[in-house]
């Protein structure tokens, strides 16, 4: 069985995208007997120096674009018409070696989104896309604390995915897909209803591998010190942790937030701690280097993920490797991740921003104030919820349901 893995993105230790195409390429091989990546000339030094990538069965091809091409990338205008642009040369890369020794099986790997669009359909093989995502929105009442531009932002986006939704791109992409998944329910607004059918919902990120037993870990934090991790941007929601820690400190005058990260929202939330009286419990401490970050996670009580539409959610799966429960909202990613068993998830349904902000405040307040027996035990139920979310079973999953398996 020749699998061809069309990725875009796909590069070792960078997280995001480039992740999401590596751990599919590892451990697709597991599925087939050779597996051929598709993937920018531009991560060839970086994949070909770690000694996973020569692993047996496992084979990469580099394109690029030509390189007067690759300097108007520079240019944001440019950005688009170069996606589009390496997908279709992707394709005819893929054609020729197809011709020459036929694929059984072709995947859309990365990009996640489909604003470029895929032309692998065009192989005439069994062709799968995905897990994609792009659908998911910020709810219209949890906006109205954003700065301006932010609120423009979401609106810019709105419009987006609507014309995602029907771009002759990616329709002809999803029309000639054998199977789609999407990352979340809302990213099925980016699949017309007609081929909902062949559409199922299936996460795109997963844990590296198997994270140790509860008993061989160190107990989780008992000081009621609460953790954000992620870019500072009005959509992340870290603006809900810090009202919502202003709201929980009257209970419990000693929690404290973190924010790991930064971003152009910096300044506005630094404003907001002023306004809201906890200048002097919110810590900003920038970005970190991942292994630290990890390294650090298991001295707070949780993370406190409050994001509008993430679709993925990294750094949520990695907390609850480390057994530290997550405090999300119920949209995108983190909703689907996160559980009763790992977590606190806040509903969002007809909420407004104050019911939203008094939701993530009285699950800090009880994480707080819980017995240490019970947080033992969601520790221990976030490191089972993890296992539950490893590359293999990912993996197995879209290839079992709609691939080569």
């Amino acid at each position: 069985m020749r699998v061809l893995l069309s990725a875009y993105a796909c590069e070792p230790n960078k997280g995001s995208e480039p992740e999401i195409g590596w751990q599919r390429a590892l451990h697709m091989v597991a599925h087939a007997d050779e597996v051929w990546v598709l993937t920018r000339a531009n991560n060839q030094a970086i994949i070909e120096a770690d000694p996973l990538s020569h692993a047996p069965g496992l084979h990469f091809i580099y394109y690029d674009l030509p390189r007067w091409l690759l300097r108007l990338k520079k240019q944001a205008w440019f950005l688009p018409v170069y996606f589009i642009l390496w997908q279709w040369g992707a394709y005819r890369v893929a054609a020729r070696r197809h011709r020459g020794k036929p694929f059984d099986y072709v995947y859309h790997v990365t990009f996640s989104g489909m604003q470029a669009g895929s032309f692998m359909g065009r192989l005439g093989i069994p062709f799968v896309i995905g897990p994609i995502a792009g659908g998911e929105r910020a709810p219209l009442r949890l906006r109205r604390g954003m700065p301006f531009r932010g609120q423009a932002s979401e609106l810019l986006r709105d419009l987006g995915i609507l014309l995602q939704r029907y771009s002759p791109l990616t329709c002809t992409a999803l029309a000639a897909a054998e199977r789609i998944y999407v990352v979340t329910p809302d990213s099925l607004r980016m699949v017309l209803p007609k081929w909902h059918h062949k559409t199922q919902v299936h996460l795109s990120v997963a844990i590296r591998s198997q994270t140790f037993p509860q008993t061989e870990r160190r107990p989780p934090a008992a000081l009621p010190r609460f953790v954000f991790a992620g870019r500072l941007l009005h959509w992340k929601g870290a603006h809900f942790a810090i009202r919502a820690l202003a709201e929980a400190r009257r209970t419990v005058p000693e929690a404290t937030l973190t924010l790991v990260g930064s971003g152009p929202d910096e300044r506005w939330l630094r404003a907001l701690a002023r306004r809201c009286g906890v200048a002097d419990a919110v810590e900003f401490s920038g970005q970190l280097p991942r292994q630290q970050l990890l390294g650090s996670l298991p001295g707070y009580i949780a993370l406190v993920f409050p994001s509008l539409h993430d679709s993925g959610g990294f750094v949520v799966l990695e907390a609850l490797q480390n057994g530290v429960p997550v405090v999300c909202l119920d949209l995108g990613g983190p909703g689907v991740m996160v559980n009763e068993s790992c977590g606190i998830v806040v509903p969002t349904a007809g909420a407004d921003e104050a019911q939203v902000v008094d939701g993530i405040a009285n699950a800090m307040i009880s994480l707080a104030l819980m017995p240490a027996a019970e947080r033992q035990r969601l520790s221990a139920g976030a490191i089972a919820r993890a296992n539950e979310l490893s590359w293999p079973r990912l993996t197995e999953s879209i290839v079992g349901r709609g691939g080569s398996g």
